[in-house]
């Protein structure tokens, strides 16, 4: 069926597309009847999951000895930035007594430039999944019209520098062009189907070139330049996870990551204290709410402060329109302890996450969650206004006060003390 007959098919509002997998595999089928002679206008892919694709042919040629086609890729109603683009695909048949398959990159297709990624470096970037499928779509052809041989696959994308550049290939490595992806063949529109593979693909990249099998992340480039410039961490080093804390914890876990430091805006972090994974503010916004339970919590636990004098800063702080500002009310009434509150759900919630997964990828070799955080240590930083509000520290453990100075009272009571060492910075304290 075609993209159209799918989408009304299947009754869908939004149009599916096809991957950059699927129309390089279509142009190399296209190639494939052009050396045979039976030049076709319309060719039918068979994707991964059982779907039987026609992808309508942009052009055919034949340059010495070698079958160009060309088509162009459908992305349905996804913003993908290689919607539309010509993707060609050259062969060039040897023959010889077994079929097999050999595979480059043309013009505009990148190549592996460092380990960790789909396949090794040197690689053209042309991804395990497209590769079988051009291998399964060709086999079938030339095996029916009794042929075998060497095929060499040469995959070329018209103006692939330039659409690079939107994307994160160069971060990954991926040098000179883009990526030829997909794992059904099919675009799911406005799916985060794509976005998560990214995601995947990086952390995998940056576990697997880390000594310490360390990764680095943060929802967005703010985050990674904030690592760079407080905590001497290269801002290219960082992958960048956008709101999926969740699935980016997962990955982290399945590929066997010893240290996790998370980075990141306070607005965005602090809902990691609540339990939420994705931060999208389409999804959840409970920014102020955190703030407040953590501010509320610790009130209620010092019992030398009137909790009728809090209201009005409490309704201050609802009163705001972001966290930046909510937490300069914190500040200016001296209740910053909240944060050690919420550095400790952010923690509790990130360890609780990261087990699940080590359950589920590798059979829970731990027999509780505190035996498994002596193998992973998970750090998280959240600023607000250029300033670090939390550091869980290296190993997961927030700074303590050290040299207060200490006053005998008459009674016992509990009293917030601070440190000229560690400004603005005030713990409880019980007093004799």
């Amino acid at each position: 069926m075609t993209i159209d007959e799918f989408n009304n098919k299947n009754g869908y509002t939004q149009r599916y597309g096809f991957t950059t997998g699927t129309t390089a595999t279509a142009a190399a089928i296209g190639a494939a009847y052009l050396y045979l002679q039976k030049e076709k206008r319309t060719v039918d892919v068979d994707l991964p999951y059982g779907i039987t694709l026609s992808i309508p042919i942009e052009y055919s040629k034949v340059e010495n000895n070698e079958y160009i086609c060309c088509v162009r890729k459908d992305a349905g109603d996804d913003p993908d930035v290689t919607d539309g683009i010509l993707i060609s695909t050259k062969l060039e048949f040897i023959k010889g007594d077994k079929l097999e398959f050999h595979f480059f990159a043309g013009e505009g297709v990148g190549t592996f430039t460092k380990n960790g990624l789909a396949l090794p470096k040197g690689e053209p970037a042309i991804n395990p999944v497209p590769r079988q499928m051009m291998i399964d779509n060709l086999s079938k052809i030339f095996l029916e019209n009794n042929m075998t041989g060497t095929v060499n696959i040469t995959v070329m994308v018209e103006n692939g520098m330039e659409v690079a550049k939107k994307t994160f290939n160069e971060r990954l490595g991926v040098i000179g062009g883009i990526s030829i992806l997909g794992t059904s063949g099919m675009v799911l529109p406005m799916s985060k189907t794509a976005l998560l593979e990214t995601i995947e693909a990086d952390i995998k990249f940056r576990i697997q070139n880390s000594a310490t099998n360390t990764v680095y992340m943060s929802p967005g480039n703010i985050g990674a330049k904030y690592l760079e410039k407080n905590f001497a961490t290269d801002a290219s080093t960082v992958a960048i996870i956008s709101n999926f804390i969740g699935e980016s914890i997962d990955y982290s876990i399945s590929h066997d990551a010893k240290k996790i430091v998370l980075c990141g805006d306070m607005g965005k972090l602090i809902k990691l204290s609540g339990g939420i994974m994705n931060t999208h503010s389409n999804d959840s916004d409970s920014r102020l709410e955190l703030l407040l339970a953590a501010v509320i919590k610790d009130v209620l636990e010092d019992n030398d402060i009137d909790f009728s004098l809090l209201t009005p800063i409490l309704l201050d702080i609802l009163k705001q329109k972001t966290t930046t500002a909510a937490i300069a009310i914190i500040k200016e009434y001296k209740l910053e302890r909240c944060f050690d509150i919420i550095a400790e759900k952010m923690l509790y919630y990130a360890y609780n996450r990261a087990f699940k997964a080590e359950i589920f990828y590798h059979k829970n070799k731990f027999a509780s969650i505190d035996e498994f955080k002596n193998n992973l240590k998970i750090r998280i930083i959240a600023f607000s206004d250029n300033e670090t509000v939390i550091d869980t520290g290296e190993e997961g453990q927030k700074l303590e006060m050290i040299n207060p100075t200490i006053t005998k009272l008459e009674k016992e009571v509990i009293l917030s003390e601070g440190c000229l060492s560690f400004p603005d910075v005030f713990r409880k304290c019980k007093k004799i």
